[in-house]
């Protein structure tokens, strides 16, 4: 048991840390859908027009699920959010070719992580100890992170195996088991939010101690974007396969969060996202040069150890600055900001890896996420930096 836990807290938040983690299995898998695409007949600008597809409704459903989830509690709404997810992607089976069935689909995805991310980011929230709050959201997203050794490597050993049927099957099961697990967990106790029309968290997005660390977050995951979407389909353009990078990734970042997860809670946020977004861009631009298993796994080790204590790091200072009753607001933007970035930057890298090659898609996502960390360094955003 966690220090600072009561028997409580520690079964609620190991439950939902544990649901989250199979509901992420399901949502890592479809980092191959790419693969599924082109075998459709799709190029790299349907790629990144169907991925980015997911972030409208993701993006534009979190205000509301955000309202709902500090009106009426955390369960309810991961519970419709696993639920959601198992039926679309069980759907997947019917679709034979790029169609509008498609897009639907990845619409409904994006609600259904609106809802489950959201709700259970904010009820983990609520049984995390404020002392030890960098150190509890790293381990609830290295449980996240797991999920993509396991998603996308038993999706790729499926589809190897018997196609993208058997796939579809077994994504689909892992959010059916996280909707099981979801049922059992209790709501804490949590502040009741007075916002009666969901306005408030238009009124904290706007606020000069969160625009920053959003926008920071955007830049962030346009960067992880580049990777998640774009990575399977760019390395078997190099004749390698994508397990190198999710593999290499999954290990460092859980790693990483599950041993260093206290760093920013001792040091300062700002003492540890300035340097681990350099590296995040360092890494970024060595992708250009990823030519062979060696150098696919210290590349994607490097770009792993940067992220790797960004979203403990971020998420921590943004809850910092979050008041009881807005916690799933502040919990609900730092989502939206991260589907922004990872989904809709999708479209314009989508176009450039289709006009510029994959290697100067990945340069200009370096240069951006940069530019991210200048904004942070002229800025020096919250009241823990």
């Amino acid at each position: 048991m966690l220090k600072g836990f009561s028997r409580k807290a520690f079964k609620n938040f190991a439950l939902v840390t544990l649901a989250n983690f199979l509901f992420f299995c399901n949502f890592s898998s479809f980092f191959l859908l790419p693969l599924y695409i082109k075998e459709l007949g799709g190029n790299e600008a349907d790629i990144g027009f169907i991925m980015g597809t997911f972030g409208i409704t993701s993006l534009g459903a979190i205000p509301f699920v955000a309202f709902l989830v500090d009106r009426y509690g955390r369960r309810r709404f991961l519970v419709i959010g696993y639920a959601l997810m198992f039926v679309t992607s069980l759907s997947y089976l019917f679709v034979t070719d790029i169609s509008p069935l498609l897009y639907a689909l990845r619409l409904l995805q994006g609600v259904s992580f609106a809802f489950s991310f959201t709700a259970a980011g904010t009820f983990v929230t609520d049984y995390i100890p404020p002392e030890r709050r960098a150190e509890g959201l790293g381990i609830f997203s290295a449980f996240t992170i797991a999920s993509y050794a396991i998603g996308p490597s038993l999706g790729e050993f499926l589809i190897d195996l018997e196609g993208f049927r058997l796939f579809f099957l077994s994504a689909s099961f892992f959010s059916l088991v996280s909707l099981v697990l979801g049922l059992f967990a209790g709501d804490g106790r949590f502040t009741r939010s007075g916002d009666r029309f969901g306005l408030g968290f238009f009124r904290l997005v706007l606020s000069r101690e969160y625009l920053t660390i959003l926008s920071a977050n955007v830049i962030l995951a346009g960067g992880l974007g580049a990777v998640l979407n774009f990575v399977a389909a760019y390395f078997t353009s190099k004749g390698l396969n994508a397990y190198y990078f999710f593999l290499t990734y999954t290990i460092t970042v859980v790693a990483v969060r599950v041993i260093g997860g206290r760093v920013s809670d001792s040091l300062g946020r700002m003492t540890i996202a300035l340097p681990s977004m350099i590296v995040m861009s360092l890494a970024l631009a060595a992708m250009a040069f990823v030519h062979s298993p060696l150098t696919a796994v210290a590349i994607s080790f490097l770009f792993s150890f940067g992220y790797g204590f960004l979203y403990p790091t971020l998420s921590a200072l943004v809850i910092d600055n979050a008041r009881a009753d807005e916690r799933g607001k502040a919990m609900g933007a730092f989502n939206a900001s991260y589907s922004m970035g990872i989904n809709f930057l999708a479209f314009p890298l989508g176009v450039a890896a289709r006009d510029f090659g994959y290697e100067g898609m990945y340069v200009s996502a370096a240069a951006l996420v940069f530019a991210g960390f200048l904004l942070l360094v002229f800025t020096r955003p919250g009241r823990h930096s």
